[in-house]
């Protein structure tokens, strides 16, 4: 009986360990489902959902980063700005966790907090190329041109549609200011290339080559091979276009012009020239109407559209419609481009 007693009167153990991680796995099943809203761009739904997860465990940084992104979708500034500081605060030697902050600021257009944070995650982590991409952006955008190109030299450019694009049409832009390039001296072929039983076959194998180049980015090699093929057989069209293209995306717009008048002009392949030539020559109703025929999904003429919307003023619009699907079809696209250009205006 007295047993009895002693264990129906036995004080139960407090369940305060179980309680306690009870209470932090609720927490952490609404950080993931915060985050999984974000993910589906539910972002009203993963800022209330991270709000509850803070105010269960306290603050955390990686909460906060993510409320930052879903403030930032709803366009909501101020809040961007908190979140983001209040993460660089919790994690000050964490250089990703200034990049981010750096990051959101320059896509709100605060370019100032943006240098900052972004030269506080270099000084952290010297060879962050993220945090130099985005600077370089940063310092392209606020005219510091020398200092931009400097960073893109030094730097790979990170991996991100939305910020190649926006590098590419920064170059564009100083590109155009400084204006054509100097004409390209022709190929000079010996003599014995213009035999007819050696010109089909060495003027074919110039155009493969001079093609194959031209997809890689060296456009001025792509237009010296390309000529040396026009030679050998005058009655290619598809060299002349493809010499054309060449021309015009190294800087050589008249020799591309020239070049182009000596293609039938039913052809679909010249009107697309013409309407990127244009383009480069800001004659930009023109050149989008030289498109209305062609395949709008082709990369050129996808580039070219984008160029002469972010020329109009649509920077977004450019970036987000046409220069990031280049990039979705071929990762490539965009960082080829962007070399071509720092080349052209370094050596210029």
């Amino acid at each position: 009986m007295r047993q009895g007693q002693s264990r129906r009167h036995k004080a139960p153990v407090a369940p305060t360990a179980l309680q306690g991680l009870l209470k932090r796995w609720r927490a952490f099943w609404l950080f993931h489902r915060g985050v999984t809203a974000l993910w589906r761009g539910r972002y009203r739904q993963a800022a209330q959902l991270l709000e509850r997860f803070l105010a269960a465990v306290g603050d955390d940084a990686f909460a906060r980063m993510h409320l930052a992104w879903a403030h930032w979708h709803l366009k909501h500034v101020g809040t961007v700005r908190l979140h983001a500081v209040r993460a660089t605060e919790l994690m000050p030697h964490h250089a990703p966790a200034w990049v981010f902050a750096g990051k959101l600021m320059a896509l709100r257009d605060k370019w100032d907090d943006a240098e900052r944070f972004l030269r506080h995650a270099l000084h952290l982590q010297p060879d962050n190329l993220v945090a130099a991409s985005w600077l370089a952006l940063v310092l392209l955008q606020t005219r510091r041109e020398r200092e931009g190109i400097g960073l893109l030299q030094q730097f790979p450019v990170a991996d991100d549609p939305y910020l190649q694009a926006r590098l590419v049409l920064h170059l564009e832009r100083l590109v155009h200011e400084r204006g054509e390039r100097p004409p390209l001296p022709p190929a000079q072929l010996p003599r014995w290339l213009f035999v007819p039983a050696v010109r089909q076959l060495v003027g074919w194998l110039l155009r493969w080559r001079g093609e194959r180049l031209l997809e890689d980015g060296a456009f001025d090699t792509a237009a010296q091979w390309l000529n040396a093929a026009v030679q050998l057989r005058p009655s290619d069209v598809w060299a002349k276009v493809l010499g054309a293209i060449a021309l015009l995306e190294g800087g050589h717009w008249t020799q591309a012009e020239q070049l182009l008048a000596q293609v039938p002009e039913t052809l679909v392949e010249r009107r697309i020239a013409l309407g990127a030539l244009r383009v480069r020559q800001r004659q930009l109703p023109e050149g989008v109407a030289l498109f209305q025929d062609a395949d709008l999904t082709h990369p050129l003429v996808r580039y070219y559209i984008g160029l002469a919307r972010y020329f109009q003023g649509e920077t977004e619009r450019a970036c987000i419609a046409y220069l990031e699907p280049l990039y979705r079809d071929d990762p490539s696209a965009l960082r080829v481009r962007l070399q071509e250009l720092l080349r052209w205006l370094t050596t210029s």
